[in-house]
């Protein structure tokens, strides 16, 4: 299993650099952090939609045809996004471009989290299984950051972004050859054209991840742009590595041992955190203090993710583990996208402080969702 899990934590590698990278590719291109935030949300929405599609086709066609196609997809669509930008091309083409880039971004946390789930018996291995899926994203999403700075300062957002198109589909293409990862079949089931999002609890598992997701997605925005009143928006990839940091030290502890409560107290718990810790970021006067604030709200991160995962067990329609997943992950990148699209408004009009207390606040209301859980 280390070839595939490897090769899961490169896919996971530009999840994290496209973010960053394509906000300042954008913002670049149009001198607006407001228009930015609409090429970042386009490829954001889309690509859950894209997930959700690519998640089922997986649980029916297996997982290496699905994934060989979304690469090319996704590797032509970033190429032309590039060229659109760096053509100085209308916002309108940004988004569109932006949009079917991120429509087939290969779902490899998916991927993996479906192997996991057929190799492990035991629930409480299953919730370490998971915990190392989010450990080997977050390793990925620290150094993606650090990546993006270091090419933006050395060449340029263009060659960021291509950069992680070339890591992406390689890993797609390279993790679909595998042997485990030809040997999976999903299992036979009939559920209605809603798929999983048919069971009432997971619902409300997905509506709270993506209130956790816009959380994010807001952080993503008004951390660069903290850094650009500043004079340097580019460094706040580096400061969005604290925040991943964090999430990989507390995906470590959570995986390690077993916790009290059930999975639904446990997410209520974790994202009523992550609202007071994001709330908080408004007091942050330098650079210095927001990257401690950031590390600490992250050890939060990567054990809600996981909770959510393994809810997924208990809430998700037999014989959609790959979709379910991908249900979920929707669910955080819409979020994530719709939370971009704010934060790019809120920072251009009311400041950071409105932005950061905002990202406090959507997560807030995702404890509230959270406490539906039974």
């Amino acid at each position: 299993m280390r070839a595939p899990v490897a090769l899961s934590g490169l896919g996971s590698l530009p999840i994290g650099m496209f973010g960053l990278a394509i906000l300042l590719l954008a913002r670049e291109s149009t001198g607006s952090f407001a228009e930015a935030g609409l090429v970042v949300g386009a490829f954001g929405l889309v690509n859950a939609f894209g997930a959700v599609a690519q998640g089922r086709l997986m649980d029916r066609l297996g997982q290496g045809r699905v994934l060989q196609v979304a690469a090319l997809v996704h590797g032509l669509g970033l190429v032309a996004l590039v060229v659109a930008a760096e053509r100085g091309a209308p916002i309108g083409v940004l988004v569109l471009t932006a949009a079917v880039a991120g429509s087939c971004l290969p779902q490899l946390p998916a991927a993996m989290r479906s192997l996991w789930g057929s190799l492990v018996a035991d629930e409480e291995a299953r919730q370490t299984a998971y915990a190392l899926v989010a450990i080997v994203f977050e390793v990925s999403v620290i150094s993606a950051p650090v990546i993006v700075a270091g090419v933006v300062a050395v060449a340029s957002p263009a060659a960021a972004v291509l950069v992680g198109a070339a890591a992406c589909c390689s890993a797609a293409v390279g993790f679909s050859l595998t042997g485990a990862s030809r040997r999976w079949r999903g299992e036979r089931h009939q559920v209605g054209w809603l798929g999983p999002l048919g069971s009432a609890g997971m619902r409300v598992v997905v509506s709270a991840l993506a209130a956790f997701g816009a959380g994010i997605g807001v952080l993503q925005v008004a951390v660069p742009a903290f850094m650009a009143e500043r004079g340097s928006p580019e460094t706040g990839g580096l400061l969005l590595a604290a925040l991943s940091a964090g999430s990989l030290v507390g995906g470590l502890v959570y995986g390690a041992r077993s916790w009290p409560g059930t999975l639904g107290t446990r997410l209520v718990v974790l994202l009523s955190g992550l609202a007071v810790l994001w709330g908080a970021l408004a007091l942050a006067g330098s650079p210095g203090v927001l990257a401690v604030q950031l590390a600490l709200g992250g050890l939060l991160l990567a054990p809600a993710t996981v909770v959510g995962s393994a809810l997924l067990d208990h809430v998700a329609p037999r014989g959609t583990v790959t979709e379910a997943f991908t249900v979920m992950v929707m669910g955080l990148v819409a979020g994530t996208a719709a939370g971009a699209a704010l934060g790019g408004v809120l920072v251009d009009g009311p400041g950071y402080d409105a932005a950061v207390l905002a990202a406090g606040g959507v997560c807030g209301l995702g404890a509230l969702l959270a406490l539906r859980i039974r």
